[in-house]
């Protein structure tokens, strides 16, 4: 048979539901927060490298400006460095959408897609290959281009030769930037087609796979040697890049997010602590009678500790029941919705078993030591002591300034009854300031959790805000050759609606290091640097941006000096330009993204040292004026007009697309720190729910003399609500506090994993007054029930209650 106290833990559980409902949900939110980011983390990381892998990715690519034949392919494929080769088309063209508009669109052209060796491009759906005359579009694509498999789209080659081709299917191809992000979409044709459209055969792309390819540094030498072949046979390199072993476009933002949900993982960890004990202290607060009683006919220290452990086990096992399920699954549509934003698949969705021991040790281990603490201090009480009904806050409130003014002792004003109402509510918040601590640490983290995702959100469009206002233009033009610079300025200008111009020039460069090693292509901008030019100066991390008469200047992206050790601000740099090497002075480092590198240089120097004065294969355009529709339709007249005048354009971007791609992404972290912002606050939603309800049981007589002289049902209920409300405003305003160093902390992580340096800071006062509108609902809410249960008890019972 069980002995008595065993009878009392299960009548503990299971007596009062209620009760146990509450802490059981308090601790398998925690619980559930944590089992998601945990699972979502190892899914994605592991599903992430298989799926990468199974592509055979490249370790490098190499472009050529003129086209190359199936003998140069076998040529490489001979040398001992390279394990493997292959090589497409890569065609910069238009596509007109559904509303008219006509965007970038990149090309590939495919001599076998049944032997696709290197980064291998898929079927999604529909046909495969594509047919003669036919396109397939990468399928993160189809919704940027307006479309969908077997319509037909209008489609414009460089070369001005116009098609309308049927989209015969969706392809896979996670070896590119995900369009939804960059706003680029991909096609897929033969050479049929490509015939069709009046190109020659060729190919101008080799896709590199190394003889080690996880080992970055030989892999790069191998694409530079491998371009150096291509130079020897007489190809002209606009760009050439190597690949960071196994890791797909777009992973630094991965990664990311990847570290946010560790560091809320660790956040909800935390919280679970604090819910644990908090949850802990107001039951043993509630039942010190019962542990007088106890102690009364016997019972040891040990016995009675013993007893409320196993209890608090039991609730463990309880919120694990809830939580590991409900965890798993959430982790696995988390999973899959950033797979989606990324565009991977992910073949397995098997929860790691670490994850459950993991779960399995805060929520029986970690509730146990939690409470270590308030059991040792509750039971170290006598038994008289414990018996007694009135030594709740005997002896500790009313004895400091602040007890003495929430008293409200000799204030004329508490002879009006409402003031005096909520001075009881207030009074009452401080009555056990333990609980009370407890309580707001809870609140006040999910609050500046919340309020820093809005800072996050804020600050993302504060550093894309930074980098947009790097060009003092609304579009730019990116032409297929150079042209002469002020032919095409001039002809700009003749357009309506073009206010001023500006040119630039474009070129792949490497950084040759101090042991003759070479980088991987690095991107050199080269712009006019006078009073009026269109780009001014990036944010500037450290030192100046360009000016004029610099000869060898040169601002490089701070993340570049993060991966280069040997290069520094005020330092020399080497570059190579068109197989010569040219030395250039570092004169300032600039914000931008890590896996982008791009220096800029001064356009009249630059000019002279490659013999190309006075050319340009960039435009920059700035509009009479500069709202979306406007610029949308002045730019249509100017592609119009380049047209005709046999100016060919390869690439349009405007500046507010440019910020609207920028902004998208980062939607993916922004969704996932708001989803975990809320988990948190319901949290501490049910931790006051919980702190309230123990306010109401261990404060039972009191409510029977405020029903005694005449407390209606609705005034007993305002009290505890208004309770709630006061810890909600105190958790609001301190969230608010502790919500500047957390965003603060949240852009450093995620500015340098993905741009090399910390977010531009902003903090969001739409996220703290929303915060204020969500938390006062959440306290009243949270105190509702307990209220409720209050107000509907008799004289009679609470004068009877023990």
């Amino acid at each position: 048979m069980l002995r008595a106290r065993w009878y009392k833990v299960i009548n503990d559980l299971f007596g009062n539901k209620t009760r146990t409902l509450l802490i059981v949900l308090s601790m398998s939110v925690g619980l559930f927060a944590l089992g998601i980011i945990l699972s979502a983390r190892t899914i994605l990381s592991d599903g992430l490298a298989e799926s990468f892998a199974t592509i055979h990715p490249s370790s490098g690519t190499v472009r050529t400006t003129e086209l190359f034949d199936e003998d140069f392919i076998q040529s490489v494929r001979k040398m001992e460095e390279v394990q493997d080769v292959d090589a497409r088309r890569n065609i910069s063209a238009r596509v007109q959408t559904a509303s008219g508009e006509w965007k970038n669109i990149t090309i590939f052209v495919v001599a076998d897609y049944d032997d696709i060796r290197v980064n291998k491009v898929a079927s999604q759906s529909g046909a495969w290959p594509p047919p003669e005359r036919e396109i397939l579009i990468e399928r993160a694509a189809l919704s940027v281009i307006e479309a969908q498999v077997g319509d037909v789209v209008l489609v414009r080659f460089p070369n001005d030769v116009e098609r309308r081709v049927r989209i015969a299917g969706s392809a896979y191809d996670p070896a590119q930037l995900p369009a939804q992000i960059d706003g680029t979409p991909y096609g897929y044709i033969t050479f049929d087609t490509l015939k069709w459209f009046g190109e020659p055969y060729g190919f101008n792309e080799l896709h590199v796979i190394a003889t080690h390819p996880e080992n970055k540094d030989w892999a790069q030498q191998v694409v530079n040697r491998v371009k150096d072949k291509a130079e020897k046979s007489g190809y002209t390199i606009p760009m050439s890049m190597t690949a960071e072993p196994g890791q797909l476009p777009m992973d630094d933002v991965l990664q990311g997010i990847l570290l946010l949900m560790g560091l809320l993982g660790v956040l909800s960890l935390f919280l679970s602590i604090f819910l644990v004990v908090n949850t802990v202290s107001a039951l043993l607060t509630q039942q010190k009678r019962q542990i007088g009683v106890m102690k009364a006919v016997g019972g040891s220290t040990l016995q009675i500790l013993g007893m409320y452990l196993v209890m608090v086990l039991a609730y463990g096992v309880m919120a694990l029941l809830l939580a590991i399920p409900f965890g798993a699954y959430g982790a696995r549509e988390l999973s899959s919705v950033l797979a989606v934003f990324f565009n991977f698949d992910i073949y397995s969705m098997d929860i790691p078993q670490q994850t459950y021991l993991i779960q399995a040790a805060v929520g029986l281990i970690l509730p146990v030591l939690a409470s270590l603490v308030p059991f040792i201090s509750s039971l170290r009480i006598s038994a008289a002591e414990a018996m007694s009904s009135y030594t709740m806050g005997r002896g500790r409130f009313g004895k400091n300034w602040i007890d003495q003014l929430l008293s409200g002792a000799n204030l004329w004003f508490m002879r009006n009854l409402s003031i005096r109402s909520i001075l009881l509510s207030v009074r009452n918040t401080f009555r056990n300031k333990g609980r009370l601590t407890l309580t707001l640490v809870t609140l006040t983290l999910g609050s500046a959790t919340f309020i820093s995702v809005f800072n996050v959100r804020a600050s993302l469009t504060s550093t894309v805000e930074d980098m947009i206002k790097w060009f003092n233009c609304d579009v730019m033009l990116t032409f297929d050759r150079t042209y002469r610079a002020d032919r095409v300025e001039f002809d700009a200008l003749s357009v309506p609606g073009v206010a001023q111009t500006d040119v630039w020039i474009q070129l792949p460069t490497r950084f040759v290091r101090s042991d003759d090693s070479e980088s991987g292509m690095v991107y050199m901008f080269a712009p006019t640097v006078h009073a009026e030019s269109l780009i001014v100066s990036p944010t500037i991390a450290e030192g100046r941006w360009l000016m004029p008469g610099d000869d060898n200047a040169v601002v490089v992206p701070s993340a570049f000096l993060q991966d280069e050790p040997e290069l520094h601000l005020g330092g020399d740099m080497m570059l190579k330009l068109d197989g010569k090497k040219h030395t250039f002075k570092i004169v300032g480092t600039y914000v931008g993204m890590a896996f982008l590198p791009l220096v800029y240089t001064n356009y009249d120097y630059i000019t002279q040292i490659t013999n190309r004065v006075g050319e340009a294969d960039a435009l920059m355009v700035k509009m009479e004026r500069h709202d979306p529709a406007y610029v949308d339709a002045a730019t249509r007249a100017l592609e119009d007009h380049f047209e005709r005048i046999g100016v060919r354009v390869s690439m349009v971007s405007t500046i507010n697309n440019e910020r609207t791609e920028a902004e998208a992404s980062f939607d993916a972290i922004v969704a996932l720190l708001l989803v975990m912002a809320i988990l948190l606050a319901l949290v501490g939603g049910l931790g006051l729910m919980g702190t309230m309800s123990i306010n109401v049981l261990e404060r039972t007589r009191e409510i029977g003399v405020l029903r005694a002289i005449g407390a209606p049902n609705r005034g007993v209920a305002l009290v505890f609500i208004l309770e709630g409300v006061v810890i909600g405003l105190m958790s609001w305003a301190m969230g608010g506090l502790v919500a500047i160093p957390m965003s603060q902390g949240l852009n450093q992580a995620l500015g340098q994993a993905v741009m090399g340096v910390p977010l531009t800071y902003s903090y969001s006062m739409p996220g703290l007054w929303l915060w204020l509108f969500i938390v006062v609902l959440l306290s009243v809410l949270a105190s509702f029930i307990p209220a409720r249960n209050a107000s509907s008890l008799t004289v009679r019972e609470v004068l009877a209650y023990e």
